[in-house]
C-alpha cells in the first residue's frame, strides 16, 4: 500500500516544486529579505492602472512619470465615463431590459471607484499593513516547515490573482474586439456598452472611448480585489505558522521566552486583521451589497438574452463576479477556519511538563485564540462560503422578481 502512494506523493511535490520555479520568475518571494512577491506581483499592476498602491517603490524614473500620468489623466476620464453611464441609466429607468443591462456595469464601476478612493484615503495604512507583514515574514517564519508553507501560500497566491485578472481583461477585451467588428449593434446600445455619450464626440471617439474604458476599469478592479486577498491569505498564513511554531525545538531550549514570543507574535497577527477589516469594510460591504444585484441582473439578462455578442459576453461578466465574491468568501474562510485551530494546538503541546510561569503564559494565548478572526463586510456578514451560499440563494430570489416585471411589461 505505501508503494502505491509514495510515487504519487512525490509526483505532486515534483509538480509543486516546478509551479512554485514558475511563479518565482515573477516578482520573486524571499523569506530572509521579508520579500513577499505576490505583494509586489499585484502593486505592479495596480500602478499599471494608475494606482500608486504602497510596498513597491517605482523601479524607474520613467516609471514614476507613467504614474503620474495615468492617475491624473487616465483616472479622470474613467470617472467621467462612470458618470456617462449613470447618466443612461436614468433616462431609460422604466425600460427593465436596459435598466438591468446598465445596472450591471454601472454598480460594477462605482464599486470600482469606491475602492480607488479608498485606497488613496488609506494609503498610509496599507503602506503600515505591507510593512508588518514584510516584518513578521523577515523575523518570524524560521523553521523548514513554516518556509514551505510560505512558499506554496505564494505560488497559490499568484496563480489564483493571474487567473482572476486574466479572464476579466479576456472578457473586455473581447467586448472591445465586438465593439470595433458590430459598432452599431453595441455602441451604447447593448451591455457591455450601455452609455450616453456627448453627441459632439465622433463616432469613432466614441468607440474607442467606450471599449478602453471597460478594459481600463475592467484591469483596476481585480488588481485592487487581490491586494485585499492576498492579505487576508497572508494573515491565514501566519495562523499556520503559529500552529507550527508548536513544534519549533526552541520550545524546548527556552519555553518561557518562546511562548512570550508567540504571544506576541499572535497579537501582531489579530492586530493586523483589525487593521484589515478597518481599511477594507467598507468598500466589502459595498461590494456584497452590489454584487447580489449584479449577480441577479446578470443571471436575468442570460435568460432573456436575444443570443447576440452581448448575451455570450453576459457569461463571461457572470464569471468574473462569480470569481471576485468566491475569492473573497474563500480566503476569509480560510482565515476563520484556521484560526479556529490554535487553541487546540497550544493545548496539545506539552505543557504539564513546563513551569506555572509557562502555563499562565500558555493560558494568555488560548484565550486570544478562543476569538477566531473573522472579516467581514461591513461587520454585517461574515467573509465565509456560508455567505457565499447565501448571495446565490438571495440572487436567485430577486431574479424571480425582475422575471416577473419584464413578463409583465411584455
Amino acid at each position: 500500500m505505501y508503494k502505491s502512494i509514495l510515487p504519487g506523493g512525490s509526483q505532486t511535490h515534483c509538480e509543486m516544486e516546478r509551479l512554485r520555479e514558475l511563479t518565482q520568475r515573477i516578482r520573486p518571494s524571499d523569506v530572509d529579505e521579508g520579500r513577499i512577491g505576490s505583494i509586489e506581483l499585484n502593486v505592479w499592476l495596480a500602478q499599471l492602472t494608475g494606482l500608486p498602491l504602497s510596498g513597491l517603490k517605482p523601479e524607474s524614473r520613467a516609471q514614476s512619470i507613467r504614474i503620474l500620468v495615468v492617475s491624473g489623466v487616465v483616472l479622470p476620464l474613467l470617472f467621467c465615463y462612470v458618470l456617462l453611464e449613470i447618466y443612461d441609466l436614468v433616462l431609460n429607468w422604466d425600460d427593465v431590459d436596459i435598466m438591468t443591462q446598465n445596472v450591471v456595469m454601472t454598480l460594477t464601476h462605482v464599486g470600482y471607484w469606491f475602492k480607488v478612493l479608498n485606497t488613496f484615503y488609506c494609503y498610509e495604512d496599507i503602506r503600515q499593513v505591507v510593512a508588518t507583514l514584510k516584518h513578521l515574514t523577515r523575523t518570524c517564519i524560521l523553521s523548514p516547515q513554516q518556509r514551505e508553507i510560505f512558499h506554496r501560500l505564494e505560488v497559490e497566491n499568484k496563480f489564483v490573482c493571474l487567473f482572476y485578472f486574466c479572464l476579466v481583461v479576456f472578457s473586455s477585451t473581447l467586448a472591445m474586439v465586438m465593439l470595433l467588428t458590430v459598432p452599431d449593434d453595441m455602441a451604447g446600445k447593448r451591455f457591455p456598452y450601455r452609455v450616453h455619450m456627448p453627441h459632439f464626440l465622433p463616432p469613432k471617439v466614441q468607440h474607442l472611448y467606450m471599449g478602453l474604458s471597460i478594459i481600463w476599469i475592467s484591469c483596476g478592479i481585480p488588481t485592487i480585489d487581490n491586494v485585499n486577498v492576498v492579505f487576508m491569505n497572508q494573515i491565514c498564513m501566519h495562523l499556520k505558522v503559529l500552529n507550527l511554531a508548536f513544534d519549533d525545538p526552541q520550545l524546548q531550549v527556552d519555553p518561557n521566552s518562546w511562548m512570550v514570543s508567540i504571544v506576541k507574535y499572535h497579537c501582531v497577527v489579530i492586530n493586523l486583521r483589525q487593521q484589515l477589516e478597518q481599511i477594507y469594510r467598507l468598500p466589502v460591504m459595498f461590494q456584497f451589497v452590489s454584487s447580489l444585484l449584479v449577480f441577479a441582473m446578470t443571471v436575468f439578462q442570460a435568460l432573456v438574452g436575444d443570443g447576440s455578442g452581448s448575451s455570450v459576453l453576459i457569461y463571461f461578466l457572470f464569471s468574473g463576479v462569480f470569481c471576485q465574491i468566491f475569492l473573497y468568501c474563500w480566503f476569509g474562510n480560510e482565515v476563520f477556519e484556521q484560526s479556529k485551530t490554535l487553541s487546540t494546538t497550544a493545548f496539545g503541546c506539552n505543557w504539564h511538563e513546563l513551569d506555572a510561569e509557562f502555563k499562565r503564559t500558555l493560558l494568555i494565548f488560548m484565550i486570544n485564540a478562543d476569538r477566531p478572526l473573522l472579516f467581514t463586510a461591513g461587520g454585517f456578514m461574515g467573509l465565509t462560503l456560508t455567505s457565499f451560499a447565501n448571495i446565490l440563494s438571495k440572487s436567485y430570489s430577486i431574479v424571480a422578481v425582475l422575471r416577473q416585471m419584464y413578463g409583465g411589461a411584455h
